[in-house]
């Protein structure tokens, strides 16, 4: 892509010097030689519509190109923002499974000394819900993120 434009440019910068290099013939051959100016003066005509296409293309060029880097920057954007959610996440069933593992624990202590509390089985169980729910929630947010990163490459084959 970048070849391309530089291409463009140099094509473009030789185009403009033999305009200039046509005009200073022009003005400096006698008025009088009417075949002379009119065949400079084709020539000049034809270099400028070599030129003011060369620019178009140029432009056309630039114009793909700052699509494209819209297009990534978009995408980057949206990874960003997809990283974030995974990482709250994650975070979310760090929480959920610490305080799974704190249950756990007092409702162990609860057995071994042979007290049975409702109100900590309850509290286990929520704990527990919460971890899954939490582990669900995280697992969506990571194929979220792979789905969107196969998908610009499934359209690429299509």
């Amino acid at each position: 892509m970048m070849t391309d434009i530089t291409e463009l440019e140099s094509r473009l910068s030789a185009a403009l010097d033999r305009i200039g290099q046509g005009l200073d013939r022009i003005e400096s051959s006698p008025r009088d030689g009417g075949d002379d100016a009119a065949g400079l003066g084709a020539a000049l005509d034809a270099q400028q519509q070599a030129n003011a296409e060369l620019e178009d293309r140029l432009k056309a060029l630039r114009d793909e190109q700052d699509n494209r880097l819209a297009a990534f920057e978009a995408r980057i954007e949206a990874q960003n923002a997809q990283m974030a959610d995974l990482d709250g996440q994650l975070q979310s069933l760090r929480r959920s499974n610490a305080e799974l593992r704190e249950v756990a624990g007092e409702l162990r202590d609860a057995m071994a000394a042979e007290l049975a509390d409702p109100t900590l089985i309850d509290r286990a169980m929520a704990a527990e819900l919460d971890a899954l729910r939490a582990e669900r929630d995280a697992e969506v947010a990571e194929l979220d993120a792979v789905l969107s990163e196969l998908k610009p490459l499934v359209e690429e084959r299509d």
